[in-house]
């Protein structure tokens, strides 16, 4: 076809196509960058210690690149090319854009639209296209700066990274800055472009040569530990080690490794043995008192965490891991020292105010308990502290003012799941008062937002037994089980109740033995058993069960049951003995005290 000399006009045109497809470029990759980013935490856990900040990983397109062109020659059918590329892009079509553009830069001598060739193939995911573009980039402009990097990410998008090592190392060898820097280049490229076995095989690679970079080895032996290679990760480490001895961060690496592997002994020995090598290391010594929570060795624990807290006294996070562990390990008269001190310096104030609660609670001074709950006013710990508050008033006596205080707090609240444990907070209040039947009604309004809430319909299901609507409580403990058959609570309670309340005794045992499947060794449940089977006649079985259920948990209502199961076997001596037993736990226990107005032993 004969080549035709474009009029000034398609000149521009031409030009405005280049600029077009460089803006829709920036448009898709905010301009430096060539593909979205990806959070180097999609690869797993990253042990070890960070050869740079964590980063977005993007490979920057260097503007060198785009160099001016000389005045080009287009025939018709390279115009109909670009005009079609440029329509496809516009349209988000990238795969036909790339069809067009492909075929526009084998006919013209242009590096810039190679380039772009290379770019829309990488964004469209068609990694073969983009090599062959890449390939005729090259042997446009063989020194092109972005063209290394182009190469390893296709390569590693292709899932060879035999390949991807070649132009790494080209990177590397062009690459300005310690070993440190190339280290920290590699660590973004991998991070953003290789998949975790992928990114360790090229690390392989680099590292199989006598000048080893022992930044990259670091690296290497992260991946490894990703790919839980915990053995050769370790020997990595070795390596570094004997290349550089001073750098201590190693073995906080090998500490984590060792930690993964559950040696949690000896990775404390490596971190003990190195903060004895620096004992003013403050960061080694957190890492350490650290690791020892993590091994439940709440006292070591505690004596670094206090040796922290002695040098960094202003350290707010400090302080509260000392008041927590010492809560953890009952040392409250320490924990709420540590909690003032955090109130003193203005640190985690809520949160120390809020434990401040719990431990004032513990000691049994509500009012002080409340006192220190409302001055949590924001923040996680928030409405836990307005919900214990609301009972604690009922404790003290304030029954109207608690209920109240929960009701307005329930109201407050836009998750559901807060809601309902206000609902269950008054409701517990109203049992506790023997007021079942405002009981029953207000988890009926609270129902009428959400009909099948099963932990509404289980406290309204024990609330209506008690005002003796049976069918409710059978009907609401039903659908519980309906919609979770595994709930191993409300199969005991439809149980006990058929079990107590009617004469339905073989389609209780059912609902209980259901119950006993999926918690074998629960007191509540083999107390279950046990009165079951003396409503069966079953005395054995009944005697078998509540002794299980007494001896595992001395509780005034299964000592009722055990106690009228051996009175009626003629054991009356031990019959009265358990229920003074019982008596000494809860004399005023409604099902003791029928039982034994009933009995009158």
């Amino acid at each position: 076809m004969k080549k035709l000399k474009p009029p000034f006009y398609i000149a521009l045109l031409f030009s405005s196509l280049l600029s077009a497809c460089n803006s829709m470029m920036a448009a898709s990759y905010d301009e430096t960058t060539l593909i979205d980013d990806v959070d180097e935490t999609e690869q797993g856990a990253d042990p070890g210690l960070d050869l740079a900040p964590p980063g977005k990983g993007k490979v920057a397109v260097s503007k060198e690149t785009v160099k001016p062109e000389k005045e080009l020659s287009l025939d018709s059918d390279t115009l109909f090319n670009l005009l079609a590329a440029e329509f496809a892009s516009n349209s988000g079509d990238t795969k036909t854009s790339l069809k067009y553009f492909r075929k526009a830069s084998m006919s013209v001598e242009d590096s810039q639209l190679a380039a772009r060739t290379a770019y829309i193939a990488l964004y469209g995911k068609e990694y073969n296209e983009a090599l062959q573009a890449l390939d005729r980039w090259r042997e446009l402009e063989p020194d092109a700066a972005d063209l290394p990097k182009m190469y390893v990410i296709a390569y590693l998008k292709l899932g060879q990274p035999e390949k991807a090592v070649t132009y790494v190392k080209e990177i590397l060898s062009s690459a300005d800055g310690s070993e440190f820097d190339q280290a920290i280049a590699v660590k973004q490229l991998l991070a953003k472009e290789a998949t975790t076995s992928d990114a360790y095989a090229v690390l392989q690679i680099l590292n199989d040569s006598p000048d080893k970079n022992k930044h990259l080895l670091i690296l290497q032996s992260r991946y490894a530990a990703q790919l839980k290679k915990y053995d050769e990760s370790l020997a990595i480490l070795d390596q570094v080690l004997e290349i550089d001895p001073s750098l201590h961060e190693v073995l906080i690496i090998k500490a984590k490794i060792l930690t993964a592997q559950g040696k949690q002994q000896e990775a404390t020995r490596v971190i003990k043995q190195l903060l004895d090598e620096l004992p003013e290391n403050n960061a080694l010594r957190l890492e350490y008192a650290r690791m020892l929570v993590d091994q439940q060795d709440l006292q070591a624990a505690i004596e670094q965490y206090s040796i922290l807290y002695e040098k960094m006294p202003d350290d707010g996070d400090i302080a509260l891991s000392l008041a927590l562990l010492n809560i953890e390990a009952k040392h409250l008269d320490e924990a709420e020292d540590a909690l003032k001190h955090l109130i003193d310096i203005n640190k985690n104030v809520s949160i120390a105010n809020y434990y401040l609660g719990r431990i004032a609670q513990n000691k049994g001074d509500d009012q002080q308990a409340i006192d220190y709950y409302q001055k949590v006013k924001h923040g996680d710990y928030a409405f836990d502290a307005q919900l214990r508050t609301g009972v604690l008033l009922a404790v003290l006596g304030k029954v109207e003012e608690g209920i109240a205080k929960l009701e307005v707090l329930a109201e407050e609240q836009t998750d559901w799941v807060l809601r309902v444990k206000s609902y269950l907070a008054q409701g517990e209040i109203l049992r506790q008062q023997k007021r079942y039947k405002e009981g029953v009604e207000m988890f009926s309004r609270a129902l009428q937002q959400k009909r099948d809430d099963t932990n509404l319909l289980y406290a309204r299901g024990l609330m209506a037994e008690k005002v003796d609507r049976l069918d409710m409580a059978e009907s609401d403990l039903l659908k519980v089980i309906t919609k979770e058959p595994d709930n191993a609570n409300a199969l005991n309670a439809l149980g006990y109740t058929l079990a107590d309340r009617t004469s339905r005794y073989q389609e209780a045992l059912d609902y209980i033995k259901r119950a006993a499947d999926l918690v074998p060794d629960d007191p509540a449940i083999l107390d279950s058993l046990g009165w079951v089977s003396y409503r069966l006649g079953k005395m054995d079985d009944a005697l078998k069960w509540l002794s299980k259920a007494f001896e595992m948990l001395e509780d005034a209502e299964i000592a009722a049951h055990y106690g009228e199961v051996l009175w009626q076997t003629n054991q009356k001596d031990k019959a009265r003995e358990i229920w003074n037993k019982g008596k000494s736990l809860n004399a005023d226990n409604p099902v003791l005290v029928e039982t034994l107005k009933r009995l009158k032993p």
